[in-house]
C-alpha cells in the first residue's frame, strides 16, 4: 500500500485498525486506540486551522515526550503543516535563533518548554487541553502574525511537500535545517519496517526524545506505518525500564549506547529477561563492541547496531536480525538506499579501503533550508556526501571509522579517533572515551584521549597508556589522558569532540601543566 502523505497514512490506519491500541502512556495508565487517537488529533488539527494554519505553515514543538507530543505531531500533519521539533532543554538564545531560521509561525509548548522561550514570545499565549492525561496543558503561542492572517483553508499535503524540519546538533558550527518531505518519511518508515521485520504485532518502547530523528521516525512514525503499538513514557527511566518491557510485552526498543551502558550499570535480577523482547536497536553514535557483547550476554537480547542520519530520515543501514549475520563493530547492510564509499575524487574505493560514505534513496532530504553553501558541499551528481568515513568488507557490511573532519593528522599519518576509542573501551574501568586531535608544533596534531571512569573504578594513566602501547602503533598512542566527570554531548547523545578540543585549548592556555597526562577535569 502506497500513501501520498502521512496524513493519508493515519486515515488509512483508522479505517483498517481503528480498534487496535496505538499509544500507551505508562505513567497515566492511558491507552488510545487508533480510532480514539485520530478523533483527538483531528479535533486539535481543527483548532490549529482556526488559528490560521495553512498548508506548509511551520509549527515548532517544544515538548517533552508524552501523549501531548504525539497528538500535536499528528495534528499538525493532518492540518497540512510542517513540524519543527526543538529540544525543550535549549536556552532562550538558542531557541530564538532556530525559530527565526525556520520561519516558525506557531509554537506549541508545555510548561517546561515555554520556559525556554525568549521573553518576547511569552505574549499571546493560549492554552488548549488536548486530553485528560494529566494536568499538563499545551501552550499555543502565535508569532509572526502578519504571516498567517487571511490565509486559505489548509489542503491535503502530498509526497513532495515538507513534513518535518529539524536541526543538526551544530557541534561544529551553526545548526543546519534539514528538510524532510512526506515522501522521505514514508519511504524511511518502509525501510525501517523492512530492515527490522516489523509488523502490526510489534510493540516498541519509546525511550528516546521525539525531538531527535531517531526517536521520532524510528519509534513513532514506524509503528503508525506498520499498525503496531508504541509505549510512550515521559522520559527514560532505568529503574522502570524492565518493568515497562514486561508489563506491555515490548518486542523492541531503540537506544543510544549511553542508555545501554546505563542499563548495564544497574543491579537487576536475572528474572528481568523478557521473552517478548526480540531485539534492541542501537544508533546515533558508535557502539563499543564491549558494551554490545556484555548487553547480549547479560540480558539475552540481540543488539542490532544501525547507521542513520537526519538527512536520510534516520536509518540507512542495519545489521540483520537473528538468524541473519550480525557483525560486531559494523553498522550492517544498506536497506532501501544505495551506499558507496569513495575517495577524495569521488572514485569508488576497493573493498576494505576507507573513504567517504555517500548515499542516495527516496528517504534522502531534498536539501538544507536556505543554505546554498552546505547544499553545494553535500549534494553532488545526485549523491549525498555524509562526511562519514568507512569501508565495506567482503560481505558488503559497512564499518564506520570516523568523520572526515575529525580525522587526526599526525605528521602526515591519518588516524581515526574511533580506532583509539575502541582500544580504550577494552578497559572495563572506562565508561566513556573519546580521542581528539589537538594542535602540536612538531607534528601538526597530537592525540589526546578523554576518559570517564565507571563509578567506583580506579585506573591509572600508566595502565591506560600501557594498554594502548600493546594495541596501537606508536603514532596512534595518545600523548595525554584527561579524566572527565561528564562528556559534552549534543541533543542526539553524540559526544561533541569539537568541545573537547576547545576544553583542551582552555586548559593549556590557563596552565600547560594542567593538560598533562594525569589531568582530572571535573566539569566543562
Amino acid at each position: 500500500m502506497s500513501f501520498e502523505s502521512l496524513a493519508q497514512l493515519i486515515k488509512y490506519r483508522v479505517l483498517n485498525d481503528g480498534e487496535r491500541i496505538f499509544i500507551s502512556a505508562p505513567e497515566q495508565g492511558t491507552d488510545l486506540t487508533y480510532g480514539a487517537f485520530y478523533r483527538v488529533a483531528q479535533e486539535f488539527a481543527q483548532q490549529l486551522g482556526q488559528l490560521g494554519l495553512q498548508k506548509g505553515s511551520r509549527i515548532a514543538l517544544i515538548l517533552d515526550n508524552g501523549v501531548n507530543w504525539v497528538v500535536a505531531f499528528w495534528s499538525i500533519l493532518l492540518a497540512g503543516g510542517v513540524v519543527v521539533p526543538l529540544n525543550p532543554r535549549f536556552k532562550p538564545s538558542e531557541i530564538s535563533g532556530l525559530l527565526e531560521q525556520a520561519g516558525v509561525q506557531l509554537i506549541i509548548a508545555d510548561r517546561e518548554g515555554a520556559k525556554a522561550l525568549p521573553p518576547q514570545f511569552n505574549e499571546n499565549i493560549r492554552r488548549y487541553q488536548i486530553n485528560n492525561e494529566g494536568k499538563e496543558e499545551l501552550c499555543i503561542i502565535t508569532i509572526f502574525e502578519k504571516c498567517i492572517k487571511n490565509v486559505l483553508q489548509a489542503s491535503e499535503p502530498n509526497v513532495a511537500d515538507e513534513a518535518l524540519l529539524l536541526f543538526t546538533s551544530g557541534s561544529t558550527g551553526v545548526p543546519k535545517g534539514v528538510v524532510l518531505t512526506h515522501g522521505n518519511l514514508l519511504a524511511e518508515a518502509g525501510f525501517i519496517s523492512q530492515g527490522h521485520q516489523l509488523t502490526a504485532t510489534d510493540i516498541v518502547l519509546c525511550i528516546l526524545p521525539f525531538f531527535h530523528i531517531n526517536g521520532l521516525v524510528i519509534t513513532l512514525i514506524t509503528p503508525m506505518f506498520t499498525g503496531g503499538q508504541a509505549i510512550v513514557p515521559r522520559k527514560f527511566s532505568a529503574s522502570r525500564f524492565w518493568g515497562w518491557v514486561n508489563q506491555y510485552q515490548v518486542t523492541w526498543f531503540s537506544a543510544v549506547p549511553t542508555i545501554l551502558s546505563i542499563l548495564l550499570s544497574k543491579e537487576v535480577d536475572e528474572s528481568v529477561r523478557s521473552a517478548s523482547l526480540r531485539f534492541a536497536r542501537s544508533a546515533s553514535s558508535s557502539l563499543p563492541v564491549a558494551i554490545l557483547q556484555e548487553f547480549e550476554r547479560r540480558f539475552g537480547v540481540p543488539v542490532i547496531e544501525a547507521y542513520g542520519l537526519s538527512e536520510a530520515g534516520s536509518q540507512v543501514a542495519t545489521n540483520l536480525l537473528p538468524p541473519g549475520a550480525r557483525k560486531a563493530g559494523s553498522v550492517g547492510l544498506p536497506v532501501g538506499n544505495e551506499i558507496r564509499v569513495v575517495d577524495e575524487q569521488s572514485n569508488l574505493v576497493s573493498t576494505g579501503a576507507v573513504g567517504e560514505v555517500i548515499l542516495q534513496g527516496a528517504n534522502v532530504t531534498p536539501g538544507y533550508l536556505n543554505n546554498l553553501e552546505a547544499n553545494k558541499e553535500s549534494f553532488k551528481n545526485g549523491w549525498f556526501y555524509t562526511g562519514d568515513l568507512g569501508y565495506f568488507d567482503e560481505d558488503g557490511y559497512l564499518f564506520l571509522t570516523g568523520r572526515r573532519k575529525e580525522l587526526i593528522n599526525r605528521a602526515g599519518e591519518k588516524i581515526s579517533p574511533r580506532e583509539v576509542d575502541e582500544v580504550l573501551y577494552q578497559l572495563t574501568e572506562i565508561e566513556v572515551a573519546a580521542a581528539v586531535g589537538v594542535p602540536d608544533n612538531l607534528f601538526g596534531e597530537e592525540i589526546v584521549a578523554f576518559v570517564q571512569l565507571r563509578p567506583g573504578a580506579q585506573l591509572s594513566t600508566e595502565k591506560i597508556l600501557d594498554h594502548c602501547k600493546t594495541c596501537l602503533s606508536d603514532f596512534k598512542i595518545p600523548k595525554n589522558i584527561l579524566y572527565l566527570d561528564d562528556f559534552p554531548k549534543g541533543p542526539n547523545g553524540k559526544i561533541q569532540r569539537r568541545k573537547l578540543i576547545e576544553l583542551y585549548s582552555r586548559l593549556t592556555a590557563a596552565s600547560p601543566a594542567a593538560a598533562g597526562s594525569e589531568s582530572v577535569v571535573a566539569s566543562q
